[in-house]
């Protein structure tokens, strides 16, 4: 049996102890974890080596053999200087999104002290609560914009965290005056489009940031996106049911509130894995 499918000898090879290469069969030849695009078009047209091909003499891939191994090389610092970054930024990472994961607790409280049906019941509540919600915005927003510096998406969501906590601490300065509803409507809709801008931007950040070190995660946060955006747009869509069919559209608003409060959650859970990742990646590993 010939000791490559190519032809090339392996004791010539002057890159093998370079690459740590094993032989042909048994290193990048190999079946099943093996790189080499020729052996797989040897195995896929069922020869054993190149010699057998009718189409040897044309064939671009045979041509670049003798480049292999410097493709190789090539590769495999891109990949180690491409850990090496990942390492460079997993202290920064983990620390700041482990505090927001934590920031969304105040947060929580903050948007329950001035829910509407709380601040009916104890009404000594409302500002109080709209006070933290502006505080956990601001705060939110700066920690992203401060991320800006290892994910650019991260930047402008940042800037809109920003905004949307400027205009709930403008809502509780108004709250009790004459032009509260008036001003309220005024600064609430605007930020609410500048809110799903930086949602928008976050998620993808996540998703960018998570690419090559947990793709599962980093899928998961744009999916997360798509049921976000499909839940605002159809708790839209069921105000405009419910003035047609009270009902239906009553029914419908239930199950996309019950959504939303699935997909908090969910992005929760994703925050909490994603800082996690970075607070347990492996930094020494890659930057001695």
């Amino acid at each position: 049996m010939a000791e490559t499918y190519c032809g090339k000898s392996c004791e010539e090879c002057t890159k093998k102890e370079q690459l740590n290469c094993s032989g042909c069969k048994t290193g990048p030849g190999r079946q099943f974890g093996g790189d080499c695009e020729l052996a797989k078009c040897i195995r896929d047209k069922g020869h054993e080596t190149c010699e057998t091909c009718g189409f040897k003499g044309n064939c671009g891939t045979l041509r670049s053999r003798e480049s292999m191994p410097d493709y190789r090389i090539r590769k495999i610092e891109a990949e180690a200087m491409r850990k090496a970054a990942i390492a460079k930024r997993a202290p920064v990472l983990g620390k700041w999104l482990w505090i927001i994961f934590w920031l969304v607790i105040p947060s929580s409280i903050g948007s329950i002290m001035a829910h509407e049906t709380t601040a009916k019941i104890l009404p000594g509540l409302l500002m109080p609560g709209q006070i933290i919600n502006a505080i956990c915005s601001l705060t939110y927003g700066a920690i992203l914009l401060k991320l800006g510096s290892e994910e650019e998406r991260y930047r402008t969501a940042g800037i809109c965290a920003l905004i949307a906590g400027g205009v709930s601490a403008v809502v509780a300065i108004i709250t009790g005056t004459a032009e509260e509803a008036t001003w309220t409507l005024l600064f609430t809709l605007p930020a609410a489009v500048v809110a799903i801008v930086g949602e928008y931007n976050e998620y993808m950040a996540h998703s960018a940031v998570l690419s090559g070190v947990d793709n599962e995660l980093s899928e998961k946060w744009e999916v997360l996106w798509k049921w976000y955006i499909g839940l605002f747009l159809g708790m839209l869509g069921c105000i405009f049911v419910m003035l047609i069919i009270p009902i239906l559209g009553a029914i419908a608003i239930l199950g996309c509130a019950i959504g939303t409060v699935v997909v908090s959650i969910l992005k929760l859970v994703y925050l909490y894995r994603t800082a996690k990742i970075f607070r347990e990646y492996p930094v020494t590993q890659y930057t001695e």
